[in-house]
């Protein structure tokens, strides 16, 4: 009777023993949630007010300096349903602008991630993310279009592990 019992008694053993290793290990670092929000913040108030700044190094009181930023720009045109690379903005109905820098805090180092698409057609497109990562934990806020105005929008932080424990419990 007691090895029925144990049969019995281990699938659910192991399950609450999963649901555990999960919530432990599946979460974002608080601390990175709490060095990563104020940044976002702050270049995301500035994109809004001012509209994306040649270097995300140029934008002033920031909580932490920023180094190493390097910006590309692509020109973009729909031909025949298909996104084709222009080479100048006249010839572009849209721009997508990439910034990467760096900064650091306690010796680690966090990367600051801007992706931005302008449209000059349809400016409600107009949209972006901006996201602080460090190790597995990332925070990000999206950047959309409302009423003709740039607007900051869900702000959030993440866990990503792409092909490990916690990825089937992604949405």
């Amino acid at each position: 009777m007691k090895i029925l019992g144990w049969i019995v008694a281990l699938p659910f053993i192991a399950l609450a023993l999963f649901i555990v290793a999960r919530f432990v290990m599946c979460r974002p670092d608080g601390e990175v949630v709490r060095v990563a929000t104020p940044m976002v913040e702050k270049i995301a108030d500035y994109i809004v007010k001012h509209g994306v700044p040649d270097s995300l190094a140029d934008i002033p009181d920031l909580p932490y300096g920023l180094e190493g930023c390097s910006k590309s720009v692509k020109y973009e045109k729909e031909v025949d349903f298909h996104d084709t690379i222009v080479k100048t903005h006249k010839d572009a109905d849209w721009a997508v602008y990439e910034q990467k820098c760096k900064f650091f805090y306690k010796n680690n180092e966090y990367k600051v991630i801007l992706w931005f698409v302008e449209h000059y057609k349809y400016t409600d497109r107009t949209h972006g993310k901006i996201g602080v990562q460090f190790k597995k934990t990332s925070v990000g806020v999206r950047i959309n279009t409302l009423n003709g105005k740039l607007i900051r929008d869900k702000l959030g932080s993440g866990f990503d592990n792409r092909f490990g424990f916690c990825r089937q419990f992604k949405q």
